[in-house]
């Protein structure tokens, strides 16, 4: 799927820098090539792979293929505390305490995901 997906960590309505270290301890095993130059990582993970470009303060995902990468996103999310941003479909909270932190228009379209599953069923329907 070329689609973009955002991760960020927000506070009060903004975005708050940290996060990246504890996504990437999450994605490390399964990073296949990487130009860090980029910020690029290429992460196979089971059935599929994503394109990943992972800073200290957020994350860019996008080619993902397959079920279970979008698990490791997922779990890397809860582990960095990072909202889940899907373009073009609703935001996406790991834990309903990150509810109180999205920022005037990212409040109004918001599902909880516990699964890479809940996150896939969130993007087909849109």
């Amino acid at each position: 799927m070329s689609f973009d997906v955002f991760f960020q960590r927000l506070a009060h309505g903004d975005a708050v820098p940290g996060g990246g270290e504890l996504m990437r301890q999450v994605l490390d095993p399964f990073v296949v090539r990487e130009e860090p130059e980029h910020s690029y990582l290429l992460v196979e993970y089971g059935d599929g792979s994503a394109v990943v470009y992972l800073d200290g303060d957020g994350m860019m995902a996008n080619h993902i293929t397959g079920q279970k990468p979008w698990e490791l996103l997922v779990e890397g999310a809860r582990a960095a505390r990072w909202v889940i941003m899907p373009v073009g479909c609703p935001t996406c909270l790991t834990d309903e305490a990150q509810r109180i932190h999205l920022p005037e228009g990212l409040n109004e379209a918001v599902a909880l995901v516990a699964t890479g599953a809940d996150l896939l069923r969130v993007i087909r329907s849109c």
